[in-house]
């Protein structure tokens, strides 16, 4: 499984603000549990949907993430924001194959119908679905990946 650090000055479980037209704070919108197994839970389904997560056999590579930023804010639109560091090492000499800085940005329109918690959730998912899948579909990443991969 992937190790995920939360870099963000935050609470665990935050995930972004509503704010007024005019910059005014209205509300927090939180996660139903921590941002960072969010992430983790991401980049492992990820990794098992591209057959690289094995789990019935010794890793020999570890994948670790950091997250800088992962927010929605809320004005006049939905805006998330994604920043992470990605980093795959190899376990036995900690010794690293591949680093990414994994960045991505996702805006929506309000649905006044839809509650506006909700409306931040699919957000904040979509947005760490673009960046998981842009990271792990990489040419470096998958060549990082391989056993007879070059250490760099």
């Amino acid at each position: 499984m992937p190790q995920v650090l939360d870099r963000r000055r935050a609470e665990p479980t935050w995930l972004g603000e509503v704010r007024g037209r005019d910059g005014s704070f209205r509300a927090t919108l939180t996660s139903p549990y921590p941002v960072a197994r969010l992430v983790q839970q991401r980049f492992a389904e990820g990794l098992e949907r591209r057959r690289e997560l094995a789990l019935d056999t010794l890793p020999t590579l570890g994948l670790r993430l950091e997250i800088h930023r992962l927010e929605v804010v809320v004005v006049t639109e939905l805006s998330a924001l994604a920043d992470i560091d990605l980093s795959l090492y190899d376990l036995a000499s900690g010794r690293e194959r591949y680093r990414a800085r994994l960045l991505d940005t996702e805006s929506a329109a309000i649905d006044p119908s839809a509650a506006l918690t909700t409306q931040a959730w699919r957000l904040a998912q979509a947005v760490l679905s673009h960046v998981t899948d842009n990271a792990l579909d990489v040419e470096n990443f998958q060549h990082a990946l391989r056993p007879s991969a070059a250490l760099s």
